[in-house]
């Protein structure tokens, strides 16, 4: 066993640790969160944030460990701070460094190590966030790169209480100074400055995080002793993000302080309204009068957010989402009922947005089951617990087999097989949709391929493009690469893309479509009539079907205006050469009505169920007088 060296800064590095004033502290939730995020991401039993003093490991925060500190001198951190560089190691029983350690052979028995280290706002190593297991492991680029995402996070508090405590102390100074020369009105001034900064939101004006922490501390006793109720709710901005790369930062900061004039323009005296993140808000309501006044209020406060548009023409609009916790049944502390309403915020979130919740103790197990999802999401294509499953389309007018729609299912170990209304978005929100995406395409392709081998008459598979996939990944090439591979007929191939693909960025993703265009695939836009596009925006795309949302379908049969929506969709669809696909389909009189309404092709429960390779091959068998690519209309070539 090797005892770690000493850095020759060390003086300068102790020095920038114990002034942070973290070290020998207690655990705080603000870290607490980075080292649970981190256990489940990477699926790791323990995960700390451990900083290395003179002679001992002080683990501010720790996940599946119960000491609190540990020797230096044994400590893998003691190793991993002598270089800027993460620090793997495989197994410990095989380097010799760590043969013989003490943590190694017993416990807590560590075979496997990551570490990224830790610095001070002057780059000063403090120490490290790291992982470690019983068993050995390897950890892969994208699993390392997430090790560092996390660990800048911890470091960017670290940043934050080192310039909060600057700001301090400038402030108690500025203080001192006017107090011994009380004629110098400036340095008075200054004071107040520094002392407005350190609790204010500098884009909106509006009290931070912590200073509402603070507030709602000071009011509980008041609460306590009058018997009041009071609610925190929080407001989060949906798809802010998209507004920011669409429109640029100047247009969402202009929207964040046109939602603070309309948040502060409902207000009622005692209340109060703090910025709490990029585009989090946060407001401590007093005497909410009960809940159903209270959520009166709070549809209020969603409708004047929703009620503004943005950019130069004013044509995109923001929701929003609400969560709620209500004192004293939701908490008790100021912590409590802050954690609570974000909770509830992204309960509200993960229904899709635009949604009021109160919180409530099953959100937090849900919040568990969707973290723990996405760490085994990452890892879902490796295990091959990802697979597709087909469902046919059928042509209308003849009931011949025209195709399948290709759906992507998850079969996880523990859970079963895992809707993908549940995986699907926090695939889009992790990235991992990018590479599950390609996954989709070579699996269809080789499919394809397979039933063609298998002597089965071809039949065309339409594939779902995410947003995400089709704006950020080399669609181009994926497709063009899977296809030669193949050596398939590039009209075998369909992708279909939602509304809000094509309208998300109109230039990039009309040469995007038209590249697509030109490798001989047809092209769809799914679930149309949900979204904002207008059939003079569709007579640009070089696109060759239209598939009318489900929503639309099922009131077909009783409902004479969604007769009348899927008969206009049609007619305008037809005079553009646009083939029309109704989806979602379950009962004869639904077909019935949607052939009456003009539509070409349709697909449901009515024809088959989603079905597996083997069964989707007898399909295409029992079919096989009829299977073969229905051509809906011609379509005409638009420049």
């Amino acid at each position: 066993m090797q005892r770690p060296q000493i850095p020759v800064d060390e003086a300068k590095r102790l020095a920038a640790l114990y002034a942070t004033e973290l070290y020998g502290t207690e655990p705080e939730e603000a870290f607490d969160r980075i080292t649970r995020l981190a256990a489940r991401l990477l699926d790791v039993p323990s995960a700390l944030i451990s900083l290395v003093g003179s002679d001992t490991q002080w683990f501010k925060s720790r996940c599946g460990f119960a000491a609190q500190h540990g020797p230096r001198d044994t400590s893998f951190c003691g190793h991993a701070i002598l270089t800027d560089q993460a620090m793997v190691v495989e197994d410990a029983t095989l380097d010799p460094r760590f043969v013989g350690n003490p943590s190694v052979t017993g416990e807590p028995h560590i075979r496997f190590y990551a570490g990224v280290q830790l610095h001070s706002i002057e780059r000063d190593r403090l120490g490290t966030l790291c992982i470690f297991d019983s068993r050995p492991r390897s950890l892969s680029q994208e699993e390392l790169d997430e090790l560092h995402d996390l660990a800048r996070m911890a470091e960017e508090l670290i940043y934050h209480r080192q310039l909060a405590r600057a700001a301090q102390e400038l402030h108690e100074q500025l203080l001192h100074n006017a107090a011994h020369a009380p004629a110098s009105s400036a340095t008075a001034a200054a004071a107040g400055q520094v002392k407005y900064l350190l609790t204010h939101d500098a884009l909106t004006g509006l009290a931070n995080r912590q200073a509402l922490l603070r507030s709602i501390a000071e009011s509980i006793p008041a609460w306590q002793a009058q018997g009041a109720h009071a609610v925190v709710a929080c407001l989060n901005l949906d798809r802010f993000k998209q507004l920011n790369d669409l429109l640029g930062h100047v247009v969402g900061d202009a929207a964040l302080v046109a939602v603070t004039r309309a948040l502060q323009s409902h207000l009622r005296g005692g209340d109060m309204l703090a910025r709490a993140g990029n585009d989090e808000f946060v407001m401590l309501l007093n005497d909410p009068d009960g809940e159903e006044r209270l959520l009166a209020r709070l549809h209020e406060l969603m409708n004047e957010v929703n009620g503004h548009a943005y950019g130069e023409n004013g044509d995109i609009s923001l929701t929003c989402s609400v969560g709620f916790a209500c004192y004293p049944q939701d908490g008790e502390e100021a912590d409590a009922l802050l954690n609570n309403a974000v909770t509830a915020m992204r309960h509200a979130k993960a229904q899709g947005g635009g949604r009021i919740e109160r919180f409530a103790i099953a959100q937090r197990r849900e919040m568990g089951r969707r973290l723990t999802l996405e760490s085994h999401l990452r890892r879902a294509l490796e295990r091959e617990e990802l697979f597709l499953q087909y469902q046919p389309k059928i042509a209308l007018g003849s009931g011949k087999l025209a195709g399948f729609e290709v759906l992507l299912r998850w079969r996880h170990p523990e859970h079963g097989v895992v809707s993908p209304e549940e995986f699907v978005p926090i695939a889009e929100e992790t990235g991992l949709i990018a590479p599950i995406g390609e996954w989709i395409v070579k699996t269809a392709v080789g499919q394809l391929a397979a039933w063609r081998e298998a002597g089965l008459p071809q039949v065309p598979l339409a594939v779902n493009l995410s947003a995400r996939q089709f704006m950020q990944s080399d669609i181009v090439a994926i497709v063009s690469g899977q296809l030669a591979a193949a050596q398939l007929p590039p009209e075998l191939l369909e992708l279909e893309l939602t509304e809000s693909v094509s309208m998300a960025d109109p230039g990039r993703s009309m040469v995007i479509m038209h590249k697509l265009k030109s490798l001989g695939v047809a092209l769809s836009i799914d679930d149309f009539g949900t979204g904002y596009s207008s059939f003079s925006y569709l007579r640009r795309l070089p696109i060759d079907k239209l598939k009318i949302d489900k929503s639309f379908v099922q009131d077909v049969e009783h409902s004479a205006d969604s007769r009348t929506i899927v008969q206009a969709i049609a007619a305008m669809a037809h005079r553009l050469n646009l083939g029309v696909v109704a989806e979602g389909v379950e009962t004869e009189a639904q077909a019935a009505a949607l052939l009456d309404a003009g539509c070409d092709q349709a697909q449901g429960f009515l024809y088959a169920r989603p079905l597996g390779p083997e069964d989707a091959a007898d399909f295409i068998v029992a079919h096989r007088s009829q299977a073969q690519p229905q051509p809906v209309r011609a379509v005409r070539r638009r420049h």
